[in-house]
């Protein structure tokens, strides 16, 4: 491995998972919720009889609305053993997704976790957004009654009766209003608004074709009780399309002022394409330095997707910047980087090329590689957090 740019660094008490274990729950959440929706999907569409696997309270909702498990189980939600057991059930329809044998083994290992340890069934599924998947994204609310966090899950992109591909493409610039604890500290233009990605913006905030609330504010409404009454951490996560959506709302809630948003907000994601300009960027790292918001974006070397858009389309042109720390995962080492780390320059421009071998973009692109890669250097992830590498003064 190389050595990595942020270390020596001091533990913090309110953050002590190792930064594999923390990495690997989101990833396989990042991985489940594309085959969970396919389900609700296909059984909404008649293709699927979902009466033999779902609990007929859940059945009696999906088809009409959102799917709100909170009030089952002892009002815990739907069990994690519930919902692998309910994909389990339908393998043979599911098993016409390329992914699904990986995700199967997902299945298998967290199966082999509950095994080892019956109290291990900590994880309850609360809500799940798909109801109108061809307009709008789809997430998922899910709680950890042992680490006390909730997580927000993205799916991402999928085939083309959805509006994911449209909303990847729309590369324009939209105004993303300042944060009011931070208008403060910038300067100019950056006092008032921000320029990021049009499509993942208007696809959480401002779609036009939702037909009721926008996703941020029933995203709201799903973590406001276990945040605010509970004492929740607050996570969020995704991958591809996912992992863009989910560093934007992690943005917006480290910058909102609520009392009752537990900071930090912490996003671990996969694959994530870029979502800001500079000014982002800049106001991102200032949320950062608050302590605020804590961000890992785990990345395949020679995956194109996380080096898109380089630059807006339309007529005002900017170019995209990352942001937060990133893990670049390699077969035989890791790197670990933040855009305010010392020694990047030219280098991390070019590893942000555009220039990957496209004969193998999905196999780069997948979350199974990049838990491929994770356990290669399980060893020396373990024995990081993310807190560590916050502490560390190199970072800034």
């Amino acid at each position: 491995m190389d050595a990595p740019i942020l270390e020596d660094s001091h533990t913090m008490s309110t953050q002590t998972t190792n930064l594999y274990d923390e990495s690997l729950r989101m990833l396989w959440a990042s991985s489940l919720v594309y085959s969970f929706a396919k389900l609700l999907q296909a059984g909404r569409a008649g293709k699927l009889d979902l009466g033999n696997t779902f609990p007929p309270e859940v059945l009696a909702m999906y088809k009409e609305e959102r799917l709100d498990a909170r009030g089952l189980e002892g009002e815990n939600g739907l069990s994690f053993t519930k919902v692998v057991e309910i994909l389990k059930l339908n393998e043979d329809f599911l098993t016409e997704d390329a992914s699904w044998a990986y995700t199967s083994s997902i299945i298998e290992k967290l199966r082999a976790i509950e095994d080892a340890d019956k109290s291990s069934d900590s994880l309850f599924l609360e809500t799940f957004a798909s109801i109108d998947a061809s307009t709008q994204c789809v997430y998922g609310v899910v709680k950890d009654i042992v680490n006390k966090r909730v997580t927000v899950v993205f799916r991402g992109s999928t085939g083309g009766d959805t509006r994911d591909w449209q909303t990847n493409f729309t590369a324009q610039l939209e105004d993303l209003r300042t944060p009011k604890l931070l208008k403060g500290s910038l300067k100019g233009k950056l006092k008032e608004r921000l320029l990021v990605h049009r499509g993942f913006y208007e696809y959480i905030f401002n779609n036009s074709l939702a037909d009721g609330a926008q996703r941020y504010d029933m995203i709201l409404e799903d973590i406001k009780p276990f945040v605010e009454q509970e004492g929740y951490k607050l996570y969020v996560t995704g991958h591809s399309l996912g992992a863009a959506l989910s560093s934007m709302l992690a943005f917006k809630l480290a910058g909102k002022n609520k009392s009752w948003i537990p900071k930090p907000v912490v996003c671990i994601n996969y694959a994530s394409p870029i979502v800001g300009t500079n000014g982002f960027r800049t106001a991102f790292t200032l949320l950062e330095k608050m302590g605020h918001v804590r961000y890992l974006r785990i990345t395949n070397e020679n995956d194109v997707v996380p080096t898109i858009p380089p630059i807006s389309l339309g007529c005002t042109k900017r170019f995209y910047k990352h942001v937060g720390v990133n893990l670049r995962l390699y077969d035989k080492k890791f790197i670990l980087s933040h855009p305010n780390s010392n020694g990047l320059g030219i280098v991390n421009a070019l590893r942000n090329s555009l220039f990957k071998p496209l004969c193998c973009a999905l196999k780069y692109h997948g979350l199974e590689l990049h838990e491929a890669r994770m356990n290669t250097h399980k060893e020396a992830l373990e024995n990081m957090t993310l807190e560590e590498l916050y502490a560390d003064k190199k970072l800034f």
